[in-house]
């Protein structure tokens, strides 16, 4: 772990490294200049940065089996996509290790890894949960610090598509609670994270899927909080993971959710006073020109006023349809 710049007092501690731009196809959304911009969208906030190292091949398989790594070497080998949403380069295997090494350092310095490619649709063999791809995601970064820290964690996954892949990994673990939020896969890849989907027998009701109807906005972002927080209260997590997302922003194209500033600042202050850490995952347009910014200012716990977009009447009735089903759900599980 190398500290390469240090600015100012209050800090955002970042996890970087030129090494994550090396796995590129500059026509596929998932490009290597999405770092870039958020790191200019985070560059008004006093940052710290440190380097990303890679982990060693054997540490993978704390959350995927050999196969699956061993597959993933000989894919970047090779150069053979993974799948038909999921390219691979001569530099991919690499530089999805040096991700898993930038969560692990993130965790240790409660900082923000700004990492590719993304993770949390990975799972134990790749494709998780019967997903048609791995949605550009190589190794699950968020899994794999959450793993090695063997602490009492709470995930809080807002990137708009379900997690599909943390979802696998941690089903019958009762240590981890993964909080995902994600528009209804009923309309969105991966098609998977229904509120049944509580976890195994031993970890019911730690995996909790809360689901934003097409159109939903800012208000109901914020109707969700204090449900998180009375699990959050109730689990008395060691740590707040954040697989942070951008990809629900209004107008980010790859989705249909219209949340902007207010709701990522929220999901950010979810986590005032706690230990935490967060990792990047989706977000591929104009999202990461305001939405990492705009969630690292509630992370860091600062003030801010940010509007909150209302969503339609239709949207309204749908969202409360579903959140009504998801609360009777989980009440025999949590004070809520």
């Amino acid at each position: 772990m190398v500290r390469t710049e240090s600015f100012g007092d209050s800090m955002l501690e970042v996890v970087f490294s030129e090494k994550h731009v090396l796995h590129d196809r500059p026509s596929h959304v998932e490009r290597a200049n999405r770092l870039t911009e958020v790191m200019e969208s985070l560059k008004p906030l006093d940052l710290r940065l440190y380097n990303s190292h890679p982990v060693s091949e054997e540490e993978v398989t704390l959350i995927h089996n050999y196969d699956y790594v061993r597959e993933v070497e000989v894919s970047s080998r090779l150069k053979i996509d993974l799948d038909q949403d999921t390219y691979i380069t001569p530099h991919t295997f690499e530089v999805a290790l040096y991700a898993l090494g930038a969560s692990e350092i993130a965790y240790k310095v409660q900082g923000f890894a700004i990492i590719r490619p993304p993770g949390h649709h990975a799972g134990v063999r790749g494709r998780a949960m019967g997903a048609p791809t791995l949605g550009f995601c190589v190794f699950n970064n968020i899994a794999y610090a959450v793993r090695k820290s063997g602490r009492r964690t709470l995930i809080v996954d807002f990137d708009v598509h379900h997690g599909n892949g943390t979802q696998e990994i941690f089903y019958d673990d009762p240590k981890v609670v993964h909080v995902d939020i994600h528009q209804d896969p009923r309309t969105l890849f991966p098609g998977t994270g229904f509120p049944e989907d509580l976890g195994g027998k031993e970890a019911e009701g730690t995996k909790v899927n809360l689901l934003m109807p097409p159109g939903s906005s800012d208000d109901l972002y914020l109707e969700l909080i204090p449900l998180i927080q009375g699990i959050m209260d109730d689990f008395k997590p060691e740590v707040i993971a954040y697989s942070a997302g951008f990809d629900a922003f209004a107008g980010d194209g790859l989705a249909n959710l219209m949340a902007t500033e207010r709701s990522f600042y929220e999901m950010g202050l979810l986590s005032k006073g706690k230990r935490k850490f967060a990792v990047l995952e989706g977000g591929y347009s104009s999202s990461l020109k305001r939405g990492p910014r705009a969630f690292a200012e509630g992370f860091l716990g600062e003030e801010r006023d940010y509007p909150a977009l209302p969503s339609s009447p239709a949207v309204k009735s749908r969202f409360r349809e579903l959140l009504d089903r998801e609360k009777e759900i989980l009440r025999p599980y949590w004070k809520i």
